[in-house]
């Protein structure tokens, strides 16, 4: 009987000790890693949308955070965005039950295109990218874009022709926009009397000066839009034959002279003496200026190569002592 006890008491202390060595072995077992969370895109996402420069877009740009496939909620999503005026509200938000989150983009004020970012610490994935393309808004402004102040012979077409520029309120440029164009002094002609803005935002036309030497004018309006109208002043001038201009006190004689190109034309300080002059470049073309110089039988040349209308001015007098060089 007392063989039996001490069997069966050895029986239980064995299955005691398995038991406890099993025990020790689970605590020893590698504990799974937690999985990290992931970031995407939510459909509908809002990337890749075209809106007006400065303004919010039409839908919020959205992304989902899951973890292990499942939505996680209470995810901090942090938003940016870069370029004038551009902003993301909020610049933080948390995801929702759906592990949603998502943020209004307003563009930045420069057409083209753009970007913004959304970011999760520690989740893979991020930073989710999202585009956008930012078009100019309506037209607001009107600017002068060339062909102002230009000098020809009476009855004759300028040079280069009137130029406006059609903008938004941010400057960016505007295609498809009516410009009316009007002379307004001199008696010249205009053509054609209205236009619209290209791709580049530029509307143009050819002014043709009356039959008098003087002041002509010319105008370009659109309706509704700042700087309408801008105004052009040109000058009617007989170019008189020669190649070469006198400096003399307050004036330049001939105000302008019109030479064939590959003409050297000289300048020459006439009855000046001791008052100083120079022959300073001012406009597009340019060409090299001379120094001040004082003293009667001085001179200046310069060789005119490339065709075009060069305007110049004495640096001691300014613009009342002008002149023009038109080089055909």
């Amino acid at each position: 009987m007392r063989t039996m006890i001490r069997g069966a008491a050895a029986l239980i202390a064995g299955a005691a000790g398995l038991q406890a060595v099993e025990a020790c072995g689970d605590s020893t077992d590698p504990q799974p890693m937690p999985v990290a969370p992931a970031v995407a895109r939510a459909n509908p996402s809002g990337d890749a949308q075209t809106g007006t420069a400065g303004q919010a877009l039409g839908n919020p740009i959205r992304v989902v955070v899951t973890r292990g496939g499942q939505p996680e909620t209470g995810i901090t999503v942090t938003w940016t965005t870069s370029g004038p005026g551009a902003t993301v509200v909020p610049a933080t938000s948390t995801t929702d039950a759906q592990g949603i989150a998502s943020t209004v983009w307003t563009l930045t004020r420069t057409a083209g295109a753009t970007a913004a970012t959304a970011a999760v610490s520690g989740a893979t994935g991020s930073p989710v990218g999202f585009t956008a393309s930012a078009t100019a808004g309506p037209a607001a402004q009107l600017t002068l874009a060339g062909g102002h102040n230009q000098t020809a012979e009476p009855g004759t077409a300028l040079g280069l022709p009137l130029q406006v520029r059609a903008a938004d309120q941010f400057g960016n440029i505007v295609a498809g926009v009516q410009v009316d164009w009007a002379v307004t002094a001199g008696g010249g002609s205009i053509a054609p009397p209205s236009s619209t803005t290209s791709a580049t935002g530029i509307a143009a036309s050819a002014f043709t000066l009356g039959p008098a030497e003087g002041p002509n004018a010319a105008q370009a309006t659109s309706a509704g839009l700042a700087g309408s109208p801008v105004i052009f002043a040109a000058t009617g001038a007989v170019a008189v034959p020669g190649t070469g201009v006198e400096v003399s006190n307050n004036e330049f004689t001939p105000a302008v002279r019109t030479v064939p190109t590959g003409t050297t034309v000289v300048w020459t300080w006439t009855g000046t003496g001791a008052v100083e002059h120079s022959v300073q470049s001012t406009g597009t073309p340019s060409f090299p200026s001379s120094a001040i110089i004082s003293g009667s039988g001085q001179t200046y040349s310069h060789q005119f190569d490339v065709a075009g209308i060069y305007t110049y001015q004495c640096a001691v007098h300014g613009a009342a002592m002008s002149g023009t060089i038109v080089v055909q």
